[in-house]
């Protein structure tokens, strides 16, 4: 884990309402490419502090490249790179062993029906936006 993640999660251990510590943590795992976690941690400050203008920025920036991706409109380098780093990531490593989300995933290829189904459960979709982020499915 890097000194810079280290520190401002140490900022936010011991003040959760100072926004620095969010912004600091937010722009670190934006630099690492960590556009979903970046985002959370941004939304995080934002309950201290709705209005911080740091902190919306950080989600601004994090939702345009969290969609760039989505959208594959990324180099192939790119998209290499963050299918590599998802695939390290254990809960992306659950997500695709599990057989319901597997089989959730043939059917967003294959039966457009089932998928408009699977878009009405909130767990599915969460774990759909999950791999959409790490770059691991894409939307055309």
């Amino acid at each position: 884990m890097p000194e810079g993640l280290k520190d401002a999660e140490k900022c936010i251990e011991l003040d959760p309402t100072f926004t620095k510590g969010y912004t600091r943590k937010g722009a670190v795992q934006f630099f690492m490419k960590e556009y979903e976690k970046a985002l959370e941690t941004y939304q995080e400050g934002l309950k201290h502090d709705a209005n911080n203008q740091e902190l919306l920025e950080g989600v601004r920036s994090c939702v345009k490249q969290i969609n760039r991706t989505s959208r594959g409109d990324v180099t192939p380098e790119e998209l290499k790179e963050r299918q590599a780093k998802a695939m390290s990531d254990p809960e992306i490593q659950n997500i695709l062993q599990d057989p319901v989300m597997r089989q959730v995933l043939v059917d967003f290829q294959e039966n457009p029906k089932a998928a408009q189904e699977h878009t009405k459960n909130p767990g599915v979709m969460d774990k759909i936006q999950k791999l959409i982020s790490a770059g691991i499915v894409q939307m055309k």
